[in-house]
């Protein structure tokens, strides 16, 4: 009886063996048409949508090829009914492939927007150029000649619309390496009144407009703009001073990111995108 038990349950082991192997070997299988999905990311160098190849650089200037196979599919920002023609040197992409000995046959493509959040530094509208600033260091990025400007609430703007100090998410891509501006968005709102109250040890600050009263707990990297400048101190305002706020509402708290005199930040920007056009030229 124990014998006949032994083997029973010998006999079962070895039949959940088998299965377990093939359901191993066939999660394992390639696909159909030869090879398994992998995955490729990195920087489009160059593409033919007539030849349909696509070239991609990753880590270490390491460069594949790929066949773009007929079904393939792409996942462009912003263009859902995208074509290979729509891809560009300088876009980050995720490419799913198959390797058919030694082929690599593409079957999606998927973008990566990168994006840079910072403070608007500078604007030079006549070389196309951005420059934002984070505590610590600057970036420079090229502005295309199609890159939007997007205001809060979806609301289409010009550069002119972006002032020193703003806070800003830049899509971009870096085509031969450098940053280009796809899409700025600024979404911080905007509150101007007149400065009521100042409280150096808690950072927080309080202004008053014709039908209501703020507070705002002042951001560590807020640009206070005082005599053209972003680089201000809490302690340089002056109480009845009449002032423009840009802030983020985070459940309830209003956290300001940028302080500037009302009417100042139009000679501001201008007196900035000339001395940095000047210094490029000299």
């Amino acid at each position: 009886m124990k014998t006949n038990l032994f083997n029973h349950w010998l006999a079962l082991g070895a039949t959940l063996l088998v299965t377990s192997a093939v359901l191993r070997v066939s999660a394992d299988e390639p696909t159909p048409a030869g090879g398994r999905y992998e995955h490729y990311t990195g920087t489009v160098v160059s593409v033919d949508p007539q030849e349909h190849v696509l070239k991609v650089q990753g880590w270490f200037l390491f460069k594949k090829t790929f066949n773009l196979g007929d079904p393939c599919v792409y996942r462009l920002w912003q263009k859902p009914d995208a074509t290979a023609a729509n891809l560009r040197p300088g876009q980050k992409v995720r490419v799913s492939y198959q390797d058919v000995h030694g082929v690599l046959i593409a079957n999606q493509i998927q973008q990566q927007p990168m994006q840079y959040t910072g403070a608007v530094k500078a604007i030079d509208s006549k070389q196309h150029t951005l420059t934002l600033h984070w505590p610590g260091w600057d970036k420079q990025l090229r502005i295309a000649n199609d890159c939007p400007v997007v205001l809060r609430d979806d609301k289409s703007g010009t550069l002119a619309d972006l002032h020193p100090g703003d806070q800003v998410t830049v899509i971009y891509e870096e085509p031969n390496g450098q940053p280009t501006a796809r899409q700025i968005a600024q979404t911080s709102r905007q509150f101007t009144g007149t400065l009521t109250a100042i409280d150096l040890t808690e950072k927080t600050v309080k202004a008053k407009s014709l039908f209501e009263t703020k507070k705002f707990n002042v951001a560590d990297n807020c640009a206070i703009m005082v005599n053209g400048k972003i680089n201000g101190k809490l302690s340089d305002l002056r109480p009845d001073a009449r002032l423009v706020f840009n802030y983020d509402e985070i459940n309830g708290v209003n956290v300001a990111n940028r302080i500037a005199p009302m009417g100042a930040a139009e000679e501001t920007t201008n007196s900035i995108a000339t001395s940095t056009a000047s210094a490029a030229g000299s």
